[in-house]
């Protein structure tokens, strides 16, 4: 690879970096309440304390945390890691393009598309460390494997494959689950080889049947009714998210990127010589438009939830705008060639390149009101978080957005947090209610200590009342 060519990855990497990494600009700590929770329950995998439960299903990606923790302060850290991964996932994306094209623009603007891909709080993306993000790279190492194993038919790319989708059942299952639809019709128009080596293929049948004992062994469920429930699992109503919205599409990628990408996706469909050979990168989007509707009309989702199934068909658009984006320009270049323009070519085209960077990345923050991001840390309550780090372990009933964030910081548990853990509504009422009522849920819940912004005159005693407060429970109230 020539220099030029290395300083505009370098480049775009940087540019992917600070979009990314900008939103902690001004807030040092974890911009989502699900990073708060996997950090939490990466430090208590470590404890011997682990959760368990719905939260077992990211045990893949809370063991590579707990390697991270190892060395690093998980919330120090945090912050840098969704830019350092967006930085990586791009890479991996510039990697599968340029191997299937041959073509350094092409795998460069997918590079640029995919750093332009937008987040926000109820949708998740690349702002956010999740397993949803950790699991980004993957998905598009085990659709280039999988898809060029079959066409070369190259077994070492399809164990390659195998192996990466055998991961995501224990980092992030609903990545791999998305993409059976897409994947089985691009298998079929291989169906050749497939009968010729179905003794190789019955391996994958391992996939799904290490999915069935995992889920069983998280659930409990009995044989007798495991696939029923599988089946029902796999359904994902109305109510599944924390917020149930009807998602603009340009609330994760821009107008011109999809302009890019539905022009891309014409020319791989009509134009292309070799439209078999991206058919499965073709079915993707279509089959995620086709579940988002079903659910828009139905309420009911299947294989992934409406929520995941926005963004996943956001990671189809890079691969679809950059194919829009290279022959548009070729075209125009062809055409300034043959007016005669050649002087002007470069200006022009150059023009038109930043004109196509300015209108991806003019709405790249923009997030409507209602899930804007999440502010958890109040830099005020930093020096009473401090001083509870410093008490002997104990439940602790604080206001909804510190406990969210209380284990990581003080090794408490909370009573309740803003989603995972315990009834919200207890910490409101107890912080609402009366002296009676508070101290009714501080002995309901073993509670040993109480954060509160405001002073609470229920005759507590008061162990440190510096910009916050922080009681001791009586003693009586927790016989």
């Amino acid at each position: 690879m020539k220099s030029w060519q290395v300083i505009l990855i370098v480049s775009v990497c940087i540019l992917t970096f600070f979009l990314v990494y900008a939103p902690h600009l001004q807030n040092a700590f974890p911009i989502h309440i699900d990073e708060w929770h996997h950090i939490q329950e990466t430090l208590k995998l470590r404890e011997g304390n682990y959760d368990w439960g719905s939260i077992g299903y990211r045990i893949g990606f809370h063991v590579f945390l707990l390697t991270l923790s190892l060395f690093f302060n998980l919330v120090t850290i945090y912050p840098f890691l969704p830019a350092l991964w967006a930085v990586l996932s791009g890479l991996v994306l510039f990697y599968v393009v340029y191997k299937k094209t041959s073509l350094f623009p092409l795998a460069l603007a997918a590079m640029f598309f995919f750093a332009t891909i937008k987040s926000n709080v109820n949708l998740t993306g690349i702002w956010f460390f999740t397993s949803l993000s950790f699991s980004i790279p993957f998905i598009f190492l085990y659709f280039y494997f999988f898809t060029e194993g079959l066409e070369q038919q190259n077994k070492r790319y399809l164990l390659l494959s195998f192996l990466l989708m055998f991961l995501l059942i224990f980092i992030h299952s609903i990545s791999l689950l998305f993409a059976v639809p897409a994947l089985l019709v691009h298998l079929i128009f291989y169906r050749v080889y497939l009968k010729k080596e179905y003794a190789f293929f019955s391996l994958f049948l391992l996939i799904p049947l290490v999915g069935l004992l995992f889920y069983k062994f998280m659930t409990g469920v009995p044989f007798s009714s495991l696939l029923a429930t599988v089946s029902a699992a796999l359904q994902f109503h109305y109510g599944w998210g924390v917020l149930e919205l009807k998602n603009s599409f340009l609330e994760v990628y821009s107008w011109i990127g999809y302009l890019f990408a539905i022009l891309g996706f014409i020319i791989l469909t009509y134009l292309s010589k070799t439209r078999k050979l991206y058919l499965a990168y073709l079915a993707w989007p279509v089959f995620m438009l086709l579940d988002i509707y079903i659910y828009r009309w139905t309420g009911t989702s299947y294989l992934s939830p409406y929520q995941r199934n926005m963004y996943y068909f956001a990671l189809a658009m890079p691969l679809l705008s950059a194919y829009g984006l290279y022959y548009t320009f070729n075209a125009i270049n062809k055409k300034l060639v043959l007016l005669s323009w050649r002087s002007f070519r470069y200006l022009i085209l150059s023009f038109l390149l930043f004109m196509v960077m300015f209108f991806s990345l003019v709405a790249y923050y923009y997030v409507p009101e209602n899930i804007t991001l999440y502010n958890l840390v109040n830099p005020e309550d930093l020096p009473a978080l401090s001083y509870l780090s410093t008490l002997s372990s104990g439940k602790v009933m604080a206001p909804l957005d510190v406990s969210s964030t209380l284990y990581p910081l003080t090794r408490h548990d909370p009573v309740a947090a803003i989603y995972f853990y315990g009834n919200r509504n207890d910490v409101e009422t107890f912080f609402s209610g009366d002296c009676s009522t508070k101290e009714s849920l501080l002995r309901t819940y073993k509670v040993a200590y109480v954060f509160s912004r405001d002073p609470i005159y229920c005759g507590w005693d008061v162990l440190y009342n510096t910009q916050d407060y922080i009681y001791k429970t009586p003693i009586r109230l927790l016989r």
